[in-house]
């Protein structure tokens, strides 16, 4: 497990320039919830704003919208806004089981639109995946997530096939997809996995 997560945290250092944006970068590459889109989330969702007042705490609206989902299930923006809420909870303590509690709400977006947001469920899930060491599922997830956005996506694709593959224990397609992932980067500005991790695992 060590091995793994000083694998991942690498692999999240480079997701963290992959998109341009006002807010800061989440640690999955694409943009966090702001201070003030988490106000703007309570707006637009009555029931979770009376029941929370004045009250910002991260924990308190989670909880809040998960009774919201109780109600509305089906719900398509409270689904993705909690499983981020969730991630982004992850990214700051680094405890497995935030990451987990993601999947479902991100499993819930993907059923009922998979287009939503280009896609970014399949990415953020396969992340999760990553991290709880579900290989199999992530290199779907990313798989699914190009297919979605017809090979043009804000974050190099390629080094996240070639990293699954690589904790895979499949070394020789990992470092066949890292080539790729340098030619996606000199051709679209998309940066690749850390470069001296590559030098020693592809030497050649």
């Amino acid at each position: 497990m060590l091995r793994l997560t000083s694998y991942l945290v690498v692999l999240m250092l480079f997701l963290t320039a992959c998109t341009s944006n006002n807010n800061k970068i989440g640690e999955d590459g694409f943009p966090e919830f702001s201070e003030e889109e988490l106000q703007e989330m309570m707006k637009n969702n009555p029931k979770v704003q009376g029941q929370l007042g004045q009250q910002r705490n991260t924990e308190e609206l989670i909880r809040k919208m998960q009774e919201l989902l109780e109600q509305q299930p089906n719900d398509l923006v409270a689904n993705y806004n909690l499983a981020k809420l969730f991630y982004q909870k992850f990214s700051k303590d680094s405890l497995q089981e935030d990451c987990q509690k993601a999947i479902p709400y991100f499993s819930r977006v993907i059923e009922l639109d998979e287009n939503y947001e280009k896609g970014h469920a399949y990415y953020n899930r396969m992340l999760c995946y990553l991290f709880t060491n579900q290989l199999d599922a992530a290199m779907d997830d990313i798989n699914r997530f190009v297919a979605v956005n017809q090979g043009r996506t804000p974050v190099n694709y390629q080094s996240m096939r070639a990293e699954i593959l690589f904790l895979q224990g499949k070394k020789e397609a990992a470092c066949k997809y890292h080539q790729m992932a340098l030619e996606v980067a000199q051709k679209d500005s998309l940066p690749v996995d850390n470069e001296q991790k590559w030098a020693g695992r592809c030497p050649n």
